[in-house]
């Protein structure tokens, strides 16, 4: 069985613990990009590969009891864990999703233990639902599949985005502590604003005012000094998401990567999490 996940980076997000894992989550928008995680996943050793490194064993274990069924997921990935590209979402949905479907179980089951998890894990809150959701993807209500509430927005433009990160990594639970009711409020605002335009250009200029109160942006002063044909950009965690002018991408991306950055270039993915074929 094999799995396709996009990647996804949040602009906007807002926390929301509630009773119970399902219910907690985030409100939100984020990118899903065209930098994606394919999963392959057969009946073996319950384990789970990330480029060939054993990751999240604890926790794919607990998927593997509640199927019932030994299942191993091996993950080829362009981007690493902790970076704030989704990516340890994507892990739990690969082998959530896969493990569930070839135990003949619901795959709705399957999308909210792997956001249970996350929860618990404390490795993200609305990634699950998103990177399921696909496009511009805009969280309206916070939660799980099934619970909480998604909708996809496709841009009228096709978008030209150099991805890279930066070397400061953040852990999901340092950085959430770091919001203040002051950034809680003022997301809540530009959600709102995003919810009302659609508009992809808002979305960047939103969700550079919000993370401005999270992260560092003078480190971006060497990063993009002297770049052409930059349209706009945000950092989430460690992500650079950068939006450039068609004709400028390639001379982006070799300045970048001179000066030491590993790139990618990405678009906007049309479509959420998808298996891609069953056997």
């Amino acid at each position: 069985m094999k799995i396709i996940i996009p990647s996804h980076v949040s602009g906007i997000w807002v926390p929301y613990y509630g009773t119970n894992s399902l219910e907690s989550g985030s409100i939100g928008a984020g990118l899903n990009l065209s930098l994606y995680m394919e999963a392959y996943v057969v009946r073996g050793p319950c384990r789970v590969l990330l480029n060939n490194r054993e990751v999240f064993n604890d926790l794919a274990e607990k998927i593997c009891l509640e199927t019932g069924l030994r299942t191993e997921t091996k993950i080829i990935s362009p981007i690493d864990l902790g970076l704030g590209f989704g990516v340890s979402a994507g892990i739990l949905i690969a082998h959530a999703l896969g493990s569930y479907l070839l135990a003949n179980k619901p795959s709705l089951k399957a999308l909210q233990k792997a956001h249970v998890l996350e929860v618990e894990n404390k490795t993200g809150l609305g990634d699950v639902i998103a990177e399921y959701t696909g496009g511009l993807a805009i969280r309206v209500k916070p939660g799980a599949p099934g619970v909480g509430s998604a909708y996809r927005v496709i841009p009228r433009e096709k978008l030209h985005l150099v991805i890279t990160s930066l070397s400061e990594m953040e852990s999901t639970p340092m950085m959430l502590s770091r919001m203040s009711r002051e950034t809680v409020a003022l997301g809540e605002k530009l959600l709102g604003k995003i919810i009302e335009t659609e508009d992809v250009s808002m979305f960047f200029e939103y969700s550079r005012c919000f993370t401005s109160k999270l992260f560092n942006y003078e480190l971006l002063n060497n990063v993009l000094s002297g770049l052409r044909g930059v349209i706009d950009y945000y950092l989430k965690k460690s992500a650079l998401i950068i939006w450039v002018e068609k004709s400028y991408i390639n001379d982006v991306i070799e300045v970048l990567n001179n000066r030491g950055f590993k790139t990618h270039y990405a678009t906007i993915s049309h479509m959420g999490v998808t298996v891609e074929y069953t056997s």
